[in-house]
């Protein structure tokens, strides 16, 4: 064997001198460029914050004005105190983020420059006179006649001058920009020069070697010929013709499945493998193959036939599954003459892959799942595991008592549907993501059923397996179950029966935003002193609870988009009351602050639905809000894992009728949806 010189490294000097040199470049004017942007983004933020300190100053002016002129004519307050409040919080934000931003801290923050800052003062002392006159008013109902004046007074005095500093800021701000911007350009320039010239260099260095190269691939490929013939791989060189070479190994066609000549168009038999998009792919690919200029790391990257599937014909083809093409390039004189092209045989592996994937998904899920055990009051996780048992033995008696008829078959599929979304909405809350995820699947299966008005009974034998599934993960929750330790029932948390239940809802609504791309707050108010409260009510509000907060995240709460253009802060709000009275009674509320409800968008759900128009349009808004109750009605067009099943507010009011609570819905269009749950005392 030959040996490699100990030297050898010294042929590449000049080429790892300039690609060295090109790396300090580029990262030297990354790191400029990012200092830079930073600063004109910040720059930007502060124009408009400053250019915003004008109307903040109008604003409050003339809610100050408006408070004086309706408290001398005797009206209400209310509103000039809100628009004033609001005013003079968002001018103090506003210059709040400017003197901040002034001092400068951080590593990708400069401080403002001394006319910045000295404009900022001079608004900052112009400022505090009407702010200090106007905070009193802010906390006050009844404000005095005499406090308004002066308030009044000052804002009038100083308004001018004021939004005349708030200009000077915006405008010095601004040139304080256009400076940095020029800044960048100039060194944008001057670093492309410099990266062309390396480039230049690098591209020189960089052919000499491929010619070496080239001098020793025509040997390689004489020895190439020798091996076809033993070699497992596909492999046969592809011109720039598009035609294959007159030589290749002698597995390549029973890696095909078709018959093979030399000198036949590559093409025609991709077409014949592959699906039409990738045969698309593979087209353009290889003619991006044979542009030298190409980088041979960036070819492999952009394969699109790094892995795929062959069509499957049956009685015209017979061979792998799965296949996996390799691209070399085959220069000469500097040019991409050829390509050098391996085959493999991957439908083997392809499987594994697959089935691992499974697994590992699977046992992640399962996993997941168990160690959420661990973080759960184990009471309330037995209660959910007896509960979940206990419906499924009724779905397994139901099965089995069923009566041969379809009626008593659509039945059976709505009360085995909502048995399974109570499931998987305690889960959710629970943050049992496998047992979640079965009962979503079993769901899945139960959809198609619900909208079908010829059921017979071997519909119902899919149904059996799903409950057999569902009950296996229940029992490897009970498993894991049985060795906590009960003694934390006394430790920590678990002390308030409220405390669990309040870490679950909230992590169930930051899961389903989470899960439809929506930011939330929520918001939970339970008492501290927790009221004496039988366990049948515990059970209750731990069942019906995270349907009612799913129901808010996935109806009510709009995305941020929508929520924005609406005029609304973009993350929604959802708040959970629970008030317990004098005489026993309870009150649960679930209030978000999203679209509400549309009486005209439930008119034209029914309408889709086939409803008669007629019965449609004679329909009270609270008929029309009734129907949100009724088995499988659903606003949404398209279910997902939250919602759109039309289940969840049937399965709410069916546990409310049980529990002996009173429900209420109360709602405003693009304003507020609130549910309300009252029970009463128990005799």
């Amino acid at each position: 064997m030959e040996k490699r010189p100990h030297g050898w490294l010294g042929k590449y000097k000049e080429l790892l001198a300039a690609i060295t040199l090109f790396l300090v470049l580029d990262l030297g004017v990354l790191v400029f460029n990012t200092f830079t942007s930073h600063l004109i983004e910040r720059d930007t933020a502060l124009i408009n914050t400053a250019g915003e300190l004008r109307v903040y100053s109008q604003q409050l002016t003339k809610s100050l004005l408006t408070l004086h002129q309706e408290m001398q004519n005797g009206e209400p307050i209310q509103s000039s105190l809100a628009e004033l409040g609001e005013a003079h919080a968002a001018f103090t934000s506003a210059l709040g983020q400017l003197r901040q931003a002034g001092q400068g801290s951080g590593l990708w923050r400069a401080p403002m420059d001394s006319s910045g800052q000295e404009l900022l003062t001079q608004l900052d002392d112009y400022w505090a006179p009407i702010g200090e006159a106007a905070a009193p008013l802010l906390d006050n109902q009844h404000p005095a006649a005499l406090e308004v004046d002066g308030a009044v007074t000052k804002a009038v005095s100083r308004n001018v001058r004021l939004m005349q500093l708030a200009d000077d800021l915006t405008r010095h701000l601004e040139e304080q920009a256009v400076s940095r911007a020029a800044w960048l350009r100039y060194i944008q320039i001057g670093a492309i020069l410099l990266a062309t010239l390396n480039f230049i260099f690098i591209v020189f260095k960089f052919i000499r070697r491929l010619l070496e190269s080239d001098r020793q691939a025509e040997s390689a490929r004489r020895e190439t010929r020798d091996i076809l013939d033993t070699v497992r791989e596909g492999l046969f060189l592809l011109g720039r013709d598009g035609r294959i070479g007159r030589q290749f190994s002698r597995s390549l066609p029973s890696l095909f499945g078709l018959p093979l000549q030399g000198g036949q168009p590559l093409e025609p038999l991709l077409q014949e493998l592959l699906e039409e998009e990738q045969h698309e792919a593979a087209r353009d690919y290889m003619d991006l193959l044979f542009n030298r200029k190409v980088k041979p790391a960036l070819l492999e990257e952009l394969n699109p036939l790094r892995e795929v599937a062959l069509k499957t014909q049956e009685g015209r083809r017979k061979g792998p599954s799965h296949l996996a093409f390799e691209f070399t390039q085959v220069q000469e004189n500097g040019e991409v003459s050829a390509l050098l092209v391996t085959v493999t045989d991957i439908s083997r592996q392809m499987q594994l892959a697959r089935e691992l994937a499974v697994t590992e998904a699977r046992a992640g899920s399962e996993v997941e799942s168990l160690l959420a055990v661990l973080d759960q009051d184990p009471d309330q996780v037995r209660d959910f595991l007896v509960a979940g048992e206990t419906r499924l033995n009724l779905v397994n008696q139901a099965l089995q008592d069923v009566k041969p008829e379809t009626r008593a078959y659509a039945e059976l599929i709505n009360q085995v549907f909502r048995g399974v979304h109570s499931i998987k909405g305690e889960a959710g809350a629970l943050g049992l993501t496998d047992i979640s995820a079965q009962a979503h699947q079993f769901e899945d299966l139960l959809a198609p059923l619900r909208r079908r008005h010829d059921l017979t009974g071997d519909d119902l034998i899919p149904i059996a397996f799903q409950v057999g599934e569902l009950r296996e993960k229940l029992a490897r929750v009970q498993a894991v179950l049985a060795r906590v330790n009960r003694q934390r029932q006394t430790e920590g948390a678990a002390s308030h029966p409220f405390a669990e239940l309040k870490k679950q809802i909230e992590h169930l609504a930051l899961k389903v935003a989470e899960d439809l791309n929506k930011k939330v707050r929520i918001e939970v108010d339970f008492p501290r002193q927790a009221p004496d409260l039988d366990d049948r009510l515990l059970r209750n509000l731990r069942e019906m609870l995270p349907q009612l907060v799913r129901n808010a995240v996935a109806h009510g709460i709009e995305a941020e988009e929508e929520r924005l253009q609406a005029g609304k802060f973009p993350e929604g709000t959802v708040r959970v009351e629970f008030l317990p009275a004098a005489d026993g009674s309870l009150s649960l509320s679930v209030r978000d602050d999203g679209r509400g409800i549309s009486c005209a968008r439930i008119r034209a759900r029914l309408l889709e639905l086939g409803h008669s128009p007629e019965r449609v349009q004679a329909m009270s808004e609270k008929e029309l809000l009734a129907c949100l109750f009724t088995p499988g009605f659903s606003l949404l067009e398209e279910a997902h894992e939250h919602a759109g099943r039309g289940v969840g507010l049937d399965l709410i009011r069916d546990m409310a009728a049980r529990a002996g609570a009173r429900l209420r819905l109360s709602t405003l269009p693009n304003t507020y949806t609130q549910f309300t749950l009252q029970f009463q005392p128990a005799p």
